[in-house]
């Protein structure tokens, strides 16, 4: 499972992931030069090729997921509006998302609670 973490999330969550041991990248790895932007339909379409599961707290993937299922797997960070939220609400759960990856497609990881909601 590889896990491509959204130009809207530091960079830094990449290590989370990594320290456990999953592979992970941030979209800003991806790109050819560091002024390049990698719209969404980029993103989704890699998702569906590769079997990426993205990691963002864009809604528009959101959006995507529930019309069309696209991307395949989608891990929502929702009302964590801060980068140090951010982090220490992933350092929470990220050894458990491969786990709940393999029951569900869609991960909704909240500041205080982790849903699922279209299972």
């Amino acid at each position: 499972m590889i896990f491509i973490i959204d130009e809207n999330v530091s960079p830094d969550a990449v290590s989370i992931f990594q320290d456990q041991g999953l592979e992970a990248y941030h979209i800003n790895q991806l790109k050819s030069h560091s002024e390049q932007r990698v719209i969404d339909d980029q993103i989704r379409r890699l998702s569906i090729r590769k079997g990426y599961v993205i990691v963002t707290k864009d809604d528009d993937f959101v959006h995507s997921y529930v019309d069309k299922k696209v991307p395949n797997k989608l891990i929502f960070l929702y009302g964590l509006n801060t980068k140090p939220k951010v982090i220490a609400r992933l350092n929470q759960v990220v050894d458990k998302l491969e786990e709940w990856l393999t029951h569900h497609d869609f991960i909704e990881v909240r500041p205080e609670e982790v849903r699922f909601p279209f299972s």
